[in-house]
């Protein structure tokens, strides 16, 4: 039997038909960031009364961020995230850590670390809040789009790689010389149309697998997600920046290095997370909250990312702490995921 989830709304549409898609408000669009409304000078919140106490004196409001899940009472603290710097192994899975199959290319293009404000590189924090993202803006690349087909033992997503909520920001980034003087990023998202392939029901590997560059899973927000380091083998989420909504380019492939929280939207009973994306394994991610609604964190995790528990059987997690994602593959990693070998092998950045 197949069952098909139909083409998810594209933002092609949301001019005329906005509410059909549920379209995030401007006081949610990251999943409770206050982000106003794009124009030719966008601007960003400022930290909140009430968020956890950031020193972002000298920061410039027009490119700092909020976030609800920071702003909570659970979970680490935002204002000292543990930087992943020193948590990528070649060697095995280890619980906080990602299990890479390469490390990192020293001479790899990046942010420039002496321009960085907002990482404590002598105490190994970063400062969510201190951090500068890019904000949203007048740039269009396109509806985005997500196809879910389920037939047999085997699910098929097919995507073209930009936002469905057309959540996305003001690329490329070169037009903010505040921003490329510390991350000289001039990539500029594309659609491009990429499947996958997933086993509905994933069996645990004998022992777990090393994660690639380039894309390990998709979200249901119709874009692919990279693990959590960049080309250097650095934290890539501490340190590059990416956009208000969460994506950055690789050139022109848009991608996600953690779940931007205005996906983590959907609840199953308990308060527990809904699923947000699948791993190349055919594993789900879910989001950030666990059983009863309580965040999650790497010591609710194993190796991997994931634990198993209340029927839905193993799966991983998002949390706000490095790996973010996942840290290696529980199951098997299907070879033909993504645009087959090539696009799954694409450099991070």
């Amino acid at each position: 039997m197949e069952v098909r989830v139909p083409l998810v709304c594209v933002v092609a549409a949301l001019a005329m038909a906005g509410a059909a898609c549920n379209q995030p408000t401007d006081s949610n669009r990251f999943g409770g960031t206050s982000i106003p409304s794009p124009s030719a000078t966008p601007t960003a919140a400022a930290t909140p009364t009430g968020s956890p106490t950031s020193s972002t004196s000298g920061t410039d409001s027009r490119f700092t961020i909020t976030s609800t899940l920071c702003s909570d009472n659970q979970g680490p603290n935002c204002t000292t995230l543990r930087l992943g710097d020193g948590f990528l192994t070649t060697t095995g899975p280890e619980s906080g850590y990602l299990y890479s199959c390469s490390r990192g290319n020293p001479n790899a293009p990046g942010s420039t670390e002496s321009k960085i404000t907002w990482i404590d590189f002598a105490e190994k924090t970063w400062d969510f809040f201190a951090k500068l993202w890019l904000p949203p803006g007048t740039f269009d690349p396109g509806p985005g789009a997500y196809e879910e087909v389920t037939s047999g033992d085997q699910r098929s997503i097919t995507i073209n790689n930009l936002p469905v909520d057309g959540m996305i920001g003001d690329w490329p980034m070169t037009n903010y010389p505040e921003l490329t003087d510390i991350d000289p990023n001039p990539g500029i998202p594309a659609p491009d149309n990429l499947s996958f392939n997933y086993p509905i029901s994933p069996i645990q590997a004998s022992s777990p697998s090393c994660l690639p560059l380039g894309a390990i899973g998709v979200t249901t927000n119709g874009v692919v997600i990279y693990n959590a380091s960049d080309a250097r083998g650095e934290d890539a989420v501490a340190h590059e920046i990416v956009d208000a909504l969460g994506g950055h380019p690789g050139r022109s492939e848009y991608h996600y290095h953690f779940i931007p929280d205005r996906l983590d939207n959907k609840f199953l009973n308990d308060g527990h997370s809904d699923i947000v994306g699948y791993i190349n394994d055919g594993f789900p991610l879910y989001g950030y909250k666990g059983e009863q609604g309580s965040e999650m964190s790497n010591a609710d995790l194993d190796s991997c990312h994931g634990h198993s528990h209340s029927g839905l059987g193993y799966h991983y997690h998002a949390t706000i702490e490095y790996p973010y994602t996942v840290g290696c593959y529980k199951g098997s990693p299907v070879p033909s995921s993504g645009v087959a070998v090539t696009g799954m092998m694409r450099p991070n950045r």
